[in-house]
């Protein structure tokens, strides 16, 4: 598949719904994982049993889901990530891979007009072209768990993911954009030397 058409279907994929992008940090090291969001959980068994409760689910079904979901990763960790990323559809993509990804299509002078729009809306209150906007904001990172620091963040805002995020003294979660202050710079696929994306979160 070339990188073009990957480009397209991934677009696809995120502006339905279907995938989203997390950034893990696992024993030092960054990894940027396009999966479906809901694989971004850490612990979904008490999603599981929420439906035994409410008597959808049976104890065999409860068993039978856990060992369904995420290739039988029901507590994601840094000793699981691999299992969950060999195990399912989830891709792990280079900086370079995603750096690409977000700017496709854009020549440089149309990332530089459009960057100058952001900063005049984030100024002054000067309407951009939303369209562009909500587009290039989708390509950002919307999930952001640490295993090293017990951080765990996302901005799909309609759901509470942090509410899976288990133990409770173990994590740092709720919804924000604040993450992007928790990431390297040579990490930041939407950041070159003139332009910082992540202002796309301001809105």
């Amino acid at each position: 598949m070339s990188s073009d058409v990957e480009f397209k279907s991934l677009e696809s994929d995120i502006f339905n719904g279907y995938r989203s992008v997390a950034l893990f940090v696992v024993e030092g090291e960054h990894y940027y994982v396009v999966d479906d969001k809901c694989n971004y959980c850490i612990d979904v068994r008490p999603d599981y049993l929420s439906y035994v409760e409410g008597g959808k689910l049976n104890a065999v079904d409860y068993e039978k889901s856990l060992r369904l979901f995420r290739a039988g990763v029901s507590v994601l960790s840094s000793v699981s990530f691999r299992e969950y990323i060999d195990g399912t559809e989830a891709e792990i993509k280079t900086v370079e891979w995603m750096r690409e990804f977000f700017f496709s299509g854009y020549s440089a002078e149309k990332v530089s007009d459009f960057y100058s729009d952001v900063e005049c809306f984030l100024s002054f209150g000067k309407p951009p072209d939303w369209q562009q906007w909500d587009f290039l904001r989708m390509k950002l990172p919307s999930f952001y768990i640490n295993f090293d620091r017990g951080i765990y963040r996302h901005t799909d805002w309609d759901r509470l993911h942090e509410e899976l995020a288990l133990p409770k003294d173990r994590w740092d979660a709720k919804a924000g954009s604040d993450f992007g202050l928790l990431i390297p710079d040579k990490q930041q696929y939407w950041l070159t030397a003139q332009t910082n994306f992540w202002k796309l979160y301001g809105r």
